[in-house]
């Protein structure tokens, strides 16, 4: 509620003078708006901030972030074995394919 002195000051003026003051605090104003909104939509009636709610979820969020973050360790790590089985099979394709060359040749001399 940074900007509250000068919103505050906006709405007292008379509405001729509000297009110019307007004009010269455009940012303030509708900052201040916007965050007025926001916490009209996030408190609801109540006008205090449910601060230990918010510890909670955010402790909630950290678990549930750190939990989802070893997932994304654990199929990094299997993709990274699914490539050296890839490559693998690769490397045995192209063996294969060169000892098939080879034995026509053989047979063909």
């Amino acid at each position: 509620m940074k900007y509250k002195k000068t919103y505050k000051a906006y709405i007292k003026l008379k509405k001729s003078k509000q297009e110019d003051f307007y004009n010269e605090h455009t940012a303030e104003i509708i900052l201040f708006e916007s965050a007025k909104k926001y916490l009209k939509e996030h408190l609801g009636e109540s006008k205090t901030l449910a601060i230990s709610k918010w510890e909670t979820e955010v402790t909630t969020l950290k678990k549930e972030k750190k939990s989802l973050y070893n997932q994304i360790l654990e199929i990094r790590e299997e993709v990274e074995q699914a490539e050296k089985v890839k490559t693998c099979i690769e490397q045995l394709q192209e063996n294969s394919k060169e000892l098939k060359q080879s034995k026509n040749k053989d047979f063909q001399l």
